[in-house]
């Protein structure tokens, strides 16, 4: 075929079509590579250096508290509020929102409602949700944060008391939240006996005395007719 031969150009811009759609092709994924070595980097960033510190539960794990720790003295570690936490049988989201910095060595408190109502406790940072609890197994588990940091542990203190720490091991549950507000817990006590309002304790009271002051009554009563 000649050089001006229309079914040769036909073939080079086919050709060229062809080379110049491989480069697309490959600067755009060059650009979605970039983008996604970018990515993990901007996520990493502010929230990769929290561990799991604290575990406390009582013996029938309606209270217990995680406790994360910022282990690495980052100042600027602050999506810790958005991150997540599970263990082996649950898992949620945070969504709080960033932290304020600095986070130097700072705590975020998870904690179940029960945990919440007891005396001394600070306020949770997250509230562990209801269809959540317990949260971790009391014999032994393990609990994540995200993908960050994992602790497999044994068999955690349920006298109401002591806690696991991942650095100190039993001692006295110190649970900290997010503000610094620490304090220590003690969910030993069973149930508690609901108390009647006075009135109804008046009244039982009556109703008590005047049944027994009838019976009382009834049997002197046969006894005379004798």
């Amino acid at each position: 075929m000649a050089a001006g031969d229309p079914a040769v150009c036909g073939f080079r811009l086919q050709r060229k079509g062809k080379f110049m759609s491989r480069i697309e092709s490959l600067f755009v994924a060059a650009i979605l590579s970039l983008a996604w070595l970018l990515l993990p980097t901007a996520s990493l960033a502010g929230i990769h250096t929290w561990d799991v510190r604290e575990v406390f539960s009582n013996a029938d794990g309606t209270i217990q508290f995680v406790e994360l720790w910022e282990a690495d003295g980052g100042a600027s570690e602050v999506g810790v509020g958005n991150g997540g936490l599970s263990s082996t049988t649950h898992s949620f989201s945070f969504g709080n929102g960033p932290v304020a910095p600095p986070t130097t060595h700072k705590s975020y408190l998870l904690g179940t409602a029960a945990f919440a109502a007891l005396p001394g406790a600070p306020t949770p940072d997250k509230i562990i949700p209801a269809g959540s609890v317990p949260f971790f197994d009391k014999n032994g588990d393990t609990v994540s944060f995200l993908s960050f940091d994992s602790w497999t542990f044994g068999a955690v203190p349920t006298n109401g008391t002591q806690s696991l720490d991942r650095i100190s091991g039993v001692g006295t549950n110190t649970p900290t939240n997010y503000a610094g507000q620490t304090g220590t817990v003690n969910a030993s006590a069973g149930p508690s006996v609901p108390m009647l309002p006075a009135p109804m304790v008046l009244f039982a009271t009556l109703l008590v005395v005047g049944v027994g002051s009838g019976f009382l009554m009834t049997r002197r009563a046969a006894a005379r007719n004798r």
